[in-house]
């Protein structure tokens, strides 16, 4: 799916291909407060000093009394803990590209029912980075119903379940849940770039599209995808130059994104700047794929041959 076809043509993308891993990934990391990490670290803290003065008092009560209440504390510890064990050995299987262990584990994270919410969002991740959209909406679903459930935590779930949507072709939902989240005053920069890519996959007004864009850039003119996003609004509109300049900060910054080289080079193109072309082409060869590249390789064979034909033809 290519981001620069006229409206006309714009379709839904492969429900099988995601937006970016820097989506995800910002989702994943970016939406838990401090505040948060440290008070469960505190409260962690607190009942291992409580257990440990249980202990202390036991034994001085009696020996065998302290020891077997020291192996109770101990089984409890290892009860509790067992959420965590599991979550672990899920992000390192993860890690090592074992995507069925990696869901193995953190399923039977889940099924202690003493997951929390972070490690259910995990989860959730590890579903949607694997291709599995539909188990990764009944994991968030519940999260997103908890009565009283910190707002941070509820939002976190409901941009991964912007995610599912958009996989599985429901892009109306996607975009309604994103943008009832903007509405409701919470902003960060995968939720910009998750709009601004959906109302772009909709063909939503151009204008005023751009000016969602153009609001996400100053608010962090460092994301990759919230870049990709405003230079596809500047092609469409038919700004070339304007698009080459957000271009060249994307593909300077980011050398190893796939749709980044593809777009700068189909501007190049627009702007008769074939060398240039040519030239992201010879990189466009180099980026890695992942599963979350929203282009096509054959599309990237085909603009590749385009740019060798035109060049060739010039020359001959």
């Amino acid at each position: 799916m290519t981001y620069f076809r006229s409206q006309e043509q714009s379709v839904l993308p492969n429900i099988n291909q995601d937006k970016t891993m820097a989506v995800l990934t910002t989702i994943l990391r970016g939406c838990l407060q401090p505040l948060d990490f440290y008070k469960e670290r505190f409260m962690n803290l607190i009942a291992v000093l409580i257990a440990l003065a249980i202990i202390i008092v036991a034994f001085k009560f009696n020996v065998f009394l302290g020891i077997a209440v020291a192996i109770v504390a101990i089984g409890v510890g290892i009860y509790n803990f067992l959420p965590t064990y599991y979550a672990i050995n899920g992000n390192k299987a993860f890690e090592i590209g074992d995507e069925d262990r990696a869901r193995e584990w953190y399923k039977k994270a889940c099924e202690t029912g003493r997951a929390n919410v972070k490690l259910k969002s995990s989860y959730a991740y590890v579903l949607l980075r694997t291709g599995y959209a539909d188990e990764a909406e009944k994991v968030l679903d519940p999260i997103i119903r908890v009565k009283g459930l910190a707002p941070e935590k509820k939002n976190l779930a409901k941009q991964q379940r912007c995610m599912v949507y958009y996989k599985q072709g429901r892009l109306d939902e996607a975009i309604e849940d994103a943008q009832s989240m903007m509405n409701e005053g919470y902003r960060n920069s995968s939720i910009y770039g998750m709009l601004g890519y959906f109302k772009l996959l909709r063909n939503d007004d151009l204008d005023e599209t751009t000016k969602l864009c153009e609001e996400a850039y100053d608010y962090n003119s460092d994301d990759r995808d919230i870049k990709d996003n405003l230079s596809i609004c500047y092609f469409r509109k038919g700004e070339y130059e304007k698009a080459e300049k957000i271009s060249d900060e994307l593909v300077g910054s980011t050398p190893n994104f796939v749709e980044g080289f593809y777009h700068g080079i189909q501007i190049a193109m627009k702007l008769n700047k074939y060398d240039k072309a040519a030239e992201y082409a010879e990189k466009l060869k180099e980026c890695k794929r992942s599963g979350m590249t929203t282009v096509t390789e054959e599309e990237v064979n085909k603009l590749i041959q385009e740019v060798k034909n035109h060049n060739e033809n010039t020359i001959g």
